[in-house]
Order: C-alpha cells, then structure tokens, then sequence
C-alpha cells in the first residue's frame, strides 16, 4: 500500500474512532503526500457515513433485544437488517 493510500485509510479510521489527535496528525500527514481537500471531504464523510449507520445499528439492536419497535431508520441501508452501510 502506497503511502497516500495508507493516509487515507488511517484518517477514515480516525474519523470513525472520533480520535482528534489522530485526525490531526494524519490531517497534516495528508498534506505532505499532497492528499485533495475534496478527498479530505469525501473520506470524512464515508466515514461518518459508516460510523453514524453503526451507532444506528446498535440502538436498534437493543430496542429489539428490549423488545421495543426499532425508531431509527438506517441512513445508508435502509432496507437492510444485517449491515450498517
């Protein structure tokens, strides 16, 4: 994996650990490997995408094991059960 790539992935991860001192040390990573802003933007918002779904999954999961009717819709799967994006 080439060093942009790996940049790219770690911010992602970052973003989906909510880890700021990671965002920002790779933040300025990916500006050293002449990472885009508009790949900056595209990679926070997959994974907040992912990570927001995640969090939707589980409240669901828990409504159902507490026997209550799952309120929140999947905003990227929503006619799927078994995924989070």
């Amino acid at each position: 994996m080439d060093q942009k790539t790996e940049i790219m992935v770690a911010l992602g991860v970052a973003i989906g650990v909510n880890c700021i001192p990671c965002f920002d040390h790779l933040y300025s990573k990916s500006q050293e490997v002449k990472l885009e802003q508009a790949e900056v933007r595209a990679i926070v918002e997959i994974a907040t995408k992912v990570k927001n779904g995640a969090s939707i999954f589980m409240k669901n999961t828990i409504a159902e094991a507490l026997g209550d009717t799952p309120a929140v819709e999947q905003p990227c799967c929503s006619q799927s059960t078994s995924s989070c994006c």
